[in-house]
């Protein structure tokens, strides 16, 4: 039995308009809602981006039309954007694109795919088997029928595959990864998304290197970067994973040096044993992936440059906050230690560190590089103590109040340290700074009046010559040792 859609209030008068309208055409048009929209009904999960595939070529000729018959019922719409096939295809083929109801609707005729050397398309009018059957997975391959509010499987597996949770193409897997690679990456999203098993057919054809290496070779690096941080927002621990078990790594972070891959899927691993008990967010995800890069150099224009930060911002074409976020983490590493003995301000000084922030994500990528090099394929003991040892640094600083004191400013601005010492701004200005600042961390109960005191103090007594010899270039004057 064909499963039927529950339409919301919005959706069911959105599909009885559309309905009316095709309709009265001459000659009618056909329409059907296509792909994610149909799939994520069938699966109960919200969902307001509509694709309109249509028995017409042009979907923007459509939905103009489509609009200005809205306005006539004082239906509230967004304005028509146009967006063709490709830039060499001719206008019969553009998709109009509009807001109707709240809801992001795309309208496009149905259409056939022939592919050459390129991922893109040559597209012509096609049928709604040829439609479906152009798509990447059978799941989202599935259509509406605007005008009978029936599902239609012209692959004749989407239902059942949707069902059983499997991965399939409408295609022989082959045909449809050699036409467009960016089809693997979707596969591993949605099947990461959606809990699904890959079919073995499809698992086969990606291992295939060949296929694998067309993802570096035909997709674009920002189109890579897409797809990989949607994989990150559902389920990341199975993407990474089917990455690894798929032999996908280097194809997808790709970089001119190739190091072994086995620390990606292992540190991956240790994260999601963290997760629930430390902060886990997607930039920790996407560090497990860089994880291989650690510790490796690329020249630059001359300059050394972490490699871990070139497969983000070359490899995969994220943005510079992205890059950085990824590329600080294997910097605070260094600089974090659980020893039990540190005290307030040496805690505070490095959460302090542009490197750490935010500190409790640096914390638990410390706690994933710490386990990394013992860990033998599952949890242990020796990889719990480590976790603990972590921990009880966390509950440290929770203890300590530092959360809150690392982001009050000092007690003393610049303006009223120069006065206080009858200095101006210099190298040594910074070192009295940092001073301050661990004094303060170390005296939370302390204020002005006291910072002022032991400012002055320092200054006329001991303070002022360690505080110099701090500002020295490195190495000092020749023959003189750096007094701390």
């Amino acid at each position: 039995m064909t499963p039927t859609i529950s339409l919301s209030n919005v959706e069911a008068t959105f599909v009885h308009l559309l309905d009316d309208f095709a309709t009265k055409l001459d000659p009618p048009v056909e329409c059907r809602i296509a792909g994610g929209w149909v799939r994520d009904k069938l699966l109960s999960l919200p969902s307001s981006d509509l694709d309109i595939a249509l028995s017409i070529p042009s979907g923007h000729a459509f939905a103009v039309q489509f609009v200005d018959y809205l306005k006539t019922k004082d239906i509230a719409t967004g304005s028509v954007g146009r967006v063709a096939a490709n830039p060499e295809q001719s206008k019969h083929l553009e998709t109009g694109t509009t807001r109707i109801l709240g809801l992001e609707c795309d309208f496009v005729g149905l259409r056939s795919e022939t592919y050459a050397d390129s991922r893109i398309p040559q597209v012509r009018p096609g049928t709604p088997l040829e439609d479906a059957s152009r798509r990447d997975l059978t799941i989202n391959a599935l259509f509406y029928n605007v005008h009978t509010r029936q599902v239609e499987d012209f692959t004749e597996r989407g239902l059942s595959d949707l069902k059983q949770k499997i991965a399939c193409t409408p295609l022989p897997p082959r045909q449809t990864f050699h036409d467009d690679p960016l089809r693997i990456l979707r596969c591993v999203r949605f099947a990461s998304r959606f809990d699904l098993t890959i079919d073995q057919q499809v698992m086969d054809a990606i291992k295939e290197e060949d296929v694998k290496a067309a993802i570096s070779t035909k997709v674009s690096k920002e189109r890579i970067g897409i797809e990989v941080t949607k994989m990150l927002h559902n389920n990341p621990f199975k993407a990474m994973t089917l990455i690894d078990n798929l032999g996908l790594h280097s194809s997808v972070f790709h970089c001119e040096v190739d190091p072994p891959r086995a620390s990606a899927s292992a540190s991956a691993q240790i994260l999601s044993q963290l997760n629930g008990r430390f902060l886990v967010d997607e930039t920790l995800w996407l560090a497990t992936a860089a994880t291989p890069f650690a510790g490796v150099n690329i020249k630059r224009k001359g300059k050394d440059l972490p490699a871990a930060a070139i497969v983000i911002s070359e490899g995969l074409k994220l943005s510079t906050e992205v890059k950085n976020n990824v590329a600080n983490l294997f910097e605070a590493v260094k600089l974090i230690d659980p020893n039990a003995s540190a005290g307030r301000s040496e805690i505070g000084v490095w959460m302090q560190h542009p490197s750490v922030r935010p500190w409790d994500r640096s914390l638990t990528w410390a706690v994933v590089m710490a386990v990394l090099p013992g860990w033998k394929g599952q949890w242990d003991g020796e990889a719990e103590a480590i976790a603990r040892l972590y921990q009880n640094l966390r509950q440290r600083i929770v203890n300590m109040g530092l959360i809150e004191a690392i982001d009050k400013p000092l007690l003393i601005n610049g303006t009223e340290m120069q006065q206080l010492l009858s200095i101006r701004p210099s190298p040594l200005f910074q070192t009295i700074r940092q001073a301050l600042n661990a004094w303060q961390l170390d005296h939370p109960e302390s204020g002005k009046e006291d910072a002022e005191v032991w400012l002055k103090q320092m200054w006329e007594g001991e303070g002022r010559e360690e505080w110099e010899a701090n500002c020295q270039p490195k190495g000092g004057v020749k023959g003189e040792k750096r007094k701390r």
